[in-house]
Formats: C-alpha cells, structure tokens, sequence
C-alpha cells in the first residue's frame, strides 16, 4: 500500500513540476497555425484567430461569405481585420496585416495543444457571443 501511494505521489508531483496536469487530452487538431518571421497567426477551428504581429496582438472571427471570399473580423469592434487568401502552396495572404504571406506550420500535438490556449481562451471574451 505504500508503494501505491508513493507511486501516486511521485506521479502528481511529476505532473505539475512539468505544468502539465492531465497530459493526454490533447485539443487543437484542427487549427492552423501560420509564420511570418517572427509573427504568427491562428486560424482556430472554433472560428475564431489570433494575430501576434510586431504591432499588435489582433483577435476576433473568421469566416467565409456567401461569394466565397474568407475574412476575418475584429472582436474587439467588429471591423473587418483582413481578408484571407488561402493559396496553393498552403500559405495564406491577408492583405491588411502585410503584404508578405503567411506560411503553415506543422506543429506536433504538443504544440497544437498549448497553440490551442489562445482559441480557447477567445471563447471568455464578452464579444464572442455578442457576434
């Protein structure tokens, strides 16, 4: 029985010395996450992205319209972030954040998991139902 417990301590211990308590379920499968130097860009499958530019950090929704078109949305206001351009080669264009593209990263599940923080965390924001 003493063995068991410590066995369930060390376990819990090394867990949270790792910052990782529950390490398995992993989230964010289905977001894409996009490089432009040192900026990148999350296009979130729960709709919503993040933009970390040199400028600013830029969060809100992205959709496709009735024509077809992807565009992406503030949260804070509403107002048209950029348009998106999904290109052949995987990159994405979005105009109004830069004339460069942004190239897809492959991250591991690791990576996509803590990537998967910042959609998440779009959903505590008082704008997201109020789109």
């Amino acid at each position: 029985m003493r063995n068991v417990l410590f066995a369930s301590l060390l376990l819990a211990t090394a867990s949270l010395a790792s910052g990782c308590l529950g390490c398995g379920g992993f989230s964010g499968g289905g977001d894409r996450v996009y490089q432009r130097g040192t900026e990148s860009m999350i296009l979130c499958e729960n709709g919503g992205f993040v933009a970390n530019t040199t400028t600013a950090s830029i969060e809100g929704k992205y959709q496709q319209d009735t024509s077809g078109d992807w565009f992406a949305t503030r949260g804070d206001n509403g107002d048209l972030a950029t348009s998106l351009t999904f290109e052949a080669d995987g990159s994405v264009s979005a105009p109004q954040l830069g004339a460069t593209a942004w190239t897809e990263v492959q991250l591991d599940a690791t990576a996509l998991d803590h990537a998967n923080v910042q959609c998440q965390d779009l959903e505590t924001r008082a704008w997201w139902n109020a789109q």
